[in-house]
């Protein structure tokens, strides 16, 4: 705690420290008392990403904040450039904090280092750039992984048009006849899955298959 700022700025005093440690080491967090002889930094987090000290003196916009019109009904602005003396690329808003008769008494800065932001977005472009190919006729190569147990049935689902457990006996057969078709059955545990999604018994399913097979075979 300084000992001496305006008695409106001391509540802010904590709340420099707090959220210094929750948006982390990439935000820096300034208070500034105006109403001390040039100005005083009475809090500051991380100020080492612009090399300020406690005796820096204000900015030329902090100074621009204390003397023009155009923003004395302006409470905060949000997220405007800024560029520290070691060359540093700043997103920065500020906190106007007002007495009475609306008189600026203090600024809560808060100095987001866009440096690793940046590093990351050249990155992301560059990993996510492609080139279209250029051979006629060809298209987008698509990689298929082997489907399993849900994507069979939800197809069947969608063929068949209504949930399995409310197919007529004939219906089940022909869902099962596509199943098999697909290869459904060739994957592990596919009985018990497609029993419990038509309500029926492994039995009535392998008897079910066995006439779908039996009949294919004859045709």
């Amino acid at each position: 705690m300084p000992e001496s700022c305006h008695p409106l700025l001391a509540p802010f005093v904590p709340l420099v420290a707090m959220l210094g440690e929750a948006l982390g080491p990439e935000y820096e967090i300034i208070l500034h008392d105006l109403t001390q002889e040039g100005t005083k930094i009475i809090a500051s987090t991380n100020e080492r990403l612009s090399g300020r000290s406690k005796d820096a003196p204000l900015t030329e916009f902090g100074r621009f904040l204390m003397t023009s019109p155009e923003v004395d009904g302006l409470d905060y602005i949000a997220n405007y450039p800024a560029e520290a003396q070691n060359g540093r690329q700043m997103r920065s808003s500020v906190l106007l904090i007002r007495g009475e008769a609306r008189k600026l008494v203090g600024l809560l800065c808060i100095n987001y280092d866009t440096t690793k932001a940046k590093l990351l977005l050249d990155a992301a472009s560059f990993l996510t750039a492609v080139r279209p190919l250029s051979f006629k006729g060809a298209q987008v190569e698509r990689f298929e992984a082997p489907e399993d147990e849900a994507a069979f049935v939800a197809e069947a689902r969608r063929r068949m048009g209504c949930p399995l457990e409310y197919l007529a006996s004939d219906e089940r057969r022909e869902c099962i006849k596509y199943l098999d078709e697909r290869g459904f059955f060739k994957l592990k545990g596919s009985i018990d899955y497609l029993a419990k999604e038509m309500g029926k018994s492994r039995f009535t399913l392998y008897a079910d298959l066995r006439a779908v097979r039996k009949r294919g075979g004859a045709e």
